[in-house]
């Protein structure tokens, strides 16, 4: 397989074009000014948006970069993502379609949880200033960084990999001038980004492949239920992400269906009372019908619930059988077409 650096697109190892970068900061000309005018040392600069990380500490710099994007829980889940994903990296919901989908856009920097959904919340991580600037992708994550084997090398292979797809993302997240407007409202895009600068940078982005990108990003949204039922089997964890804190929303989550069972055993041995009730009695009058319909209604309830809970249970398999379908054929196809890239940077 050939190298990150091999099959890095455009000059210099950058994603997008130098003229639609969105971030100047670090950009600078021949007499070494910035584009501000200021004159500053590459031992002066620090990391646009982050004061306290300084560009002339490379294995500080490198250690906060694989941080903020590479996540070893994702990577060790990438193989097997298929099972509860669509195999599309374009299977991402505008941020518009996010709402009309009921889901609350809810901001975290943590870069396995970004596009990660539960119920009514989606997770997204902003973008950091530095990821839009030309000359950081140029210095710190092209190709003469990544050249070699050894530990500082690898770490940047992987970060430019995670980087890169999560960069990507944005394609999708922000197709309309509505999504641009949330997205700065949430402060998902830096200040002073306007809508015609972001089309341009966001059209390069197109053009990133899945063989350039770490093996999470062939997927889009994933919903956290899924990786937490996963987690154990293929991380060894209890969760891949907690979302109960307390003890009652951890419990809460049995109410339902405690209740549903007590609810069908319930209705269920009131039925078989009253069926046994009604065959003991002796029939006097006109208590006969009665008791007849008294002993087959009791019967019936049984029969009812019965039938209600095998149709509960054959739907919910119906459900798992038709998803796992779609997924080993989805996968099939894709191994067929060389498209199921999945692999490990190192």
């Amino acid at each position: 397989m050939a190298s990150i650096a091999q099959i890095a697109p455009g000059p210099e190892n950058c994603p997008f074009a130098f003229e639609h970068q969105l971030n100047h900061e670090l950009g600078s000309n021949s007499d070494g000014q910035t584009k501000q005018g200021v004159v500053r040392t590459q031992h002066e600069q620090h990391l646009p948006g982050h004061p306290s990380i300084k560009l002339s500490e490379r294995c500080k710099l490198y250690n906060f970069l694989e941080k903020e994007f590479y996540s070893l829980d994702m990577d060790r889940a990438a193989p097997r993502l298929w099972w509860m994903a669509k195999q599309d990296k374009a299977s991402i919901s505008a941020l518009h379609r996010q709402k009309v989908k009921g889901r609350n856009i809810v901001i975290s920097e943590d870069p396995k949880l970004h596009l990660v959904w539960i119920y009514d919340r989606v997770f997204i991580k902003p973008l950091p200033k530095y990821i839009l600037s030309h000359a950081f992708w140029r210095d710190y994550l092209g190709a003469n960084s990544m050249n070699g084997e050894n530990e500082e090398a690898r770490q940047v292979r992987r970060t430019r990999a995670a980087a890169l797809g999560y960069l990507r993302t944005f394609c999708y997240l922000v197709k309309h001038e509505s999504d641009f407007d949330l997205a700065k409202s949430l402060t998902v895009i830096p200040e002073g980004v306007t809508w015609e600068a972001f089309c341009a940078f966001s059209a390069d982005l197109t053009s990133i492949s899945n063989s350039e990108v770490s093996g999470r990003w062939a997927y889009g949204e994933i919903r956290l239920t899924r990786l937490n039922l996963y987690a154990p089997l293929i991380l060894g964890k209890q969760n891949f992400q907690r979302v109960e804190y307390q003890y009652g929303a951890f419990f809460a989550k049995f109410y339902g269906p405690i209740l549903f069972i007590f609810g069908i055993l319930s209705v269920s041995l009131s039925g078989m009372q009253i069926a046994l009730a009604a065959e003991q009695i002796d029939p006097v009058g006109n208590t006969l019908l009665l008791i007849r319909v008294s002993s087959w209604f009791g019967v019936v309830t049984v029969i009812c619930s019965a039938v209600l809970v095998f149709a509960l249970a054959a739907l919910w398999v119906y459900k798992v059988v038709k998803e796992w379908n779609y997924a080993i054929w989805d996968r099939l196809k894709l191994l067929n077409s060389g498209e199921a890239v999945v692999k490990n940077i190192s």
